[in-house]
């Protein structure tokens, strides 16, 4: 899909909204009344066309032929004369309200249509124009010049030698567009140029917007506006330095002067298209950033989602993990900014990621491998920490390819969420510190979690296992080790060995309130989900 950002594409036809402002006009200026009469004759066509045919087609056309022209006739009594499109419209406007209804409904309840979304982007880039294929014709001394300057750009210009042949062949187009529109304008302007009198902004502004009718999008793939800035001065300097040659005699200091402000339209021109595709790039790569970002947090891991990945840049297999929290800003200026330097602290160390922002939080998701460097989700963390303001900033697991970053989404997200349930927020906070919390919010992947690495770990194959009879019991005992032993009749010294094993098979402490917790809301996901 190709864009352009010169000229938007208009599909609406001005004589089609004429012709319904009109007819609309036309129907509102019919009374209650005919209305009426004119929605009788309908029911009564409709009830005549329901029951079985019989005698000529004439007869029964008749009763509501009269009926219409009873109706038409009052219409033209009150209102004057009707017209036979009004009639249509009548009869429309009166068909129905529960048909208009359905279908204002239908408008309204319809989800939005991405690829519909999609086209009416590429139609608003879309050129008016069709591209310029062939070379412009130009006089015989200013063809020689530009093919002279040509085969020096071919020397003298590393980028122009290495390009390929089409890209080639499509700036030299561009190029001799340029010459040619500027010896078309000098034509026109040359007397006003030679007046002394005559400043250089009342002079007619020359069309260089026309120059760039290649598509903007595809051509700045290729070459720069660095690039396009250093041929207008090539092509100029050529130019000024044989004007002798195709300017007329004593004019060549005004000509000299026509070339510098018609180089500098040029190059006003270039900036405004490369500015326009990087922002009509800009904006469609966000809005797949966010499309992404928000399919992931809904637990949609399509190949739809996996091609708009691979149209951002992302391989096809990659590590992930994700952060959510505010950005420092204070305004739409200033977060724009913050995405910006999010950008480049993630690719300074040598990732890649997508950015979003979904119901105040900024999300995340960062490819900490996408380079060659090796760095670690942490090295990613401590580098943006100080964008964000003091909130509580959020960070996923590090997970894999699609499924891992839908995953790493949402564990940032929900933590966010729960992190309101802590007293001390650890800054940044991990996705495993707020288990719990998350489980209490129905997060089912903290309760998968819970109940997988913690609950199944410690129960094995058996119900009554020790260690998990062990560490209940001494949770629910207010983690008292002799009240423990006493209940389970062992010495207390089983315990504390059981309990330490406990540790080394989950992680987790339940000498340690915080992890004592963790354990205990395990065991309880536990023991509802066996049942």
């Amino acid at each position: 899909m190709k864009f352009s950002v010169l000229h938007p594409h208009r599909h609406d036809d001005p004589k089609d909204h004429a012709e319904v402002g009109h007819t609309e006009k036309q129907a509102d200026t019919v009374p209650r009344p005919e209305r009426q009469a004119e929605r009788q004759a309908d029911r009564q066509t409709s009830r005549d066309s329901a029951q079985p045919t019989g005698g000529s087609a004439q007869s029964d056309r008749g009763p509501a032929q009269s009926d219409r022209t009873a109706a038409q006739s009052a219409g033209r009594d009150s209102t004057g004369p009707v017209s036979r499109g009004s009639d249509r419209v009548i009869a429309q406007s009166a068909d129905s309200p529960d048909r208009v209804a359905s279908a204002v409904r239908q408008v309204t309840d319809d989800e939005p249509d991405v690829a519909r979304e999609a086209q009416a982007l590429a139609e608003r880039f879309r050129l008016r124009k069709p591209r310029i294929t062939e070379h412009p014709d130009l006089p015989p001394v200013i063809h020689q010049i530009i093919v002279e300057a040509q085969e020096r750009m071919n020397t003298e210009m590393r980028w122009y030698h290495d390009l390929m042949p089409d890209d080639k062949n499509q700036l030299n187009i561009v190029a001799e567009t340029a010459v040619a529109n500027f010896v078309d304008w000098y034509r026109e302007v040359k007397d006003a140029i030679a007046d002394p009198a005559t400043a250089a902004p009342d002079l007619p502004s020359p069309r260089t917007d026309e120059i760039f009718f290649v598509a903007p999008l595809e051509f700045t793939k290729s070459i720069s506006l660095n690039q396009v800035v250093e041929l207008t001065r090539f092509i100029v300097d050529s130019m000024e330095a044989n004007v002798s040659r195709f300017a007329e005699p004593g004019q060549e200091q005004a000509t000299r002067n026509a070339m510098m402000y018609y180089s500098r339209e040029v190059a006003f021109s270039a900036a405004n298209v490369y500015a326009s595709s990087a922002q009509a790039r800009g904006d469609w790569d966000a809005r797949l950033e966010a499309l992404t970002i928000a399919d992931l947090l809904d637990g949609t891991a399509s190949h739809q989602v996996a091609s708009r990945l691979n149209l951002l840049g992302w391989r096809s297999e990659f590590a992930c993990f994700a952060i959510a929290g505010t950005l420092a800003h204070t305004g739409d200026i200033s977060l724009s900014m913050a995405h910006r330097h999010v950008r480049e602290a993630v690719r300074t160390l040598g990732g890649e990621c997508l950015i979003s922002e979904h119901d105040d939080l900024t999300v995340l998701l960062i490819d900490p491998r996408h380079g060659d460097r090796g760095m670690e989700p942490d090295d990613f963390v401590q580098a943006l920490l100080p964008l964000f303001d003091d909130s509580a900033v959020c960070v996923g697991p590090l997970k894999d390819n699609l499924s891992g970053a839908s995953y790493t989404i949402r564990a940032a997200v929900n933590s966010r969420r729960a992190a309101k349930c802590l007293a001390n927020v650890p800054r940044p906070m991990r996705a495993d510190d707020v288990l719990p919390e998350r489980a209490l919010l129905g997060d089912d992947d903290a309760r998968r979690e819970l109940y997988e690495n913690v609950y199944q770990v410690l129960r094995g194959d058996d119900d009554r296992n020790p260690l998990l009879l062990t560490l209940s019991t001494f949770l629910r005992s207010g983690n008292a080790l002799d009240v423990t032993a006493r209940e389970l009749n062992v010495h207390p010294n089983t315990v504390r060995y059981r309990l330490k094993r406990s540790v080394e098979v989950t992680g987790w402490d339940p000498m340690d309130p915080r992890e004592a917790y963790v354990l205990l809301t395990a065991i309880k996901i536990g023991l509802m989900l066996d049942e």
